[in-house]
């Protein structure tokens, strides 16, 4: 049997598992600090509660975050196409960002690309109420090819995989003062 948990935090998730052989009594391993798996496309669409093209407005405010390097960049944004869910025809989002000294943005993952005024990107977004409408997961440039871009999300959406920890979380905790450990 497996204890399943989730938590976020501005767009970060962490899955705590408690492995219990069944009827065996207390947890035995603890895996903890796993991030979800979002090495696919439908890793993505399934974590994501909303995908859409959208267009953006402006930036709203950029926030310093004491968790780390970086902060996070408010931007308004304007639905043009729905993908998943039933996003508002206008959101406030999210982002975690690095500021540059020109004032600029950059990214702080390959697939993340901070949301610059006038551009298209594929956005999907988590709940989280911290940042108005919701948290950036992912966001992809769509300003070259709207259809292309809808095509890819599309189909990831169709072929999405329910959120779960990446294969490759070794962190594992094996606690001695645990009364599960002997």
């Amino acid at each position: 049997m497996s204890a399943f948990s989730v938590f976020t935090t501005a767009g970060t998730a962490w899955y705590t598992t408690l492995d219990t052989p069944a009827g065996s009594g207390p947890p035995t391993t603890a895996h903890g600090v796993c991030l979800p798996a979002t090495d696919t496309d439908e890793d993505k669409a399934g974590y994501a509660r909303t995908i859409a093209l959208v267009t953006v407005d402006h930036a709203v405010e950029y926030r310093e975050e004491d968790e780390a390097s970086g902060g996070a960049l408010l931007s308004k944004v304007t639905v043009v196409q729905p993908l998943k869910g039933a996003p508002a025809a206008r959101l406030t989002i999210g982002q975690s960002v690095l500021r540059q000294a020109d004032g600029t943005y950059a990214k702080t993952k390959p697939a993340y690309l901070p949301l610059e005024p006038g551009h298209r990107y594929v956005v999907g977004t988590v709940p989280d109420a911290a940042y108005d409408d919701g948290w950036v997961w992912f966001a992809t440039a769509a300003d070259n090819d709207l259809a292309t871009a809808t095509t890819r999300w599309t189909r990831a959406i169709d072929h999405q995989v329910a959120p779960h920890p990446d294969p490759a979380c070794n962190d594992v905790l094996n606690d001695r003062s645990s009364p599960a450990m002997p």
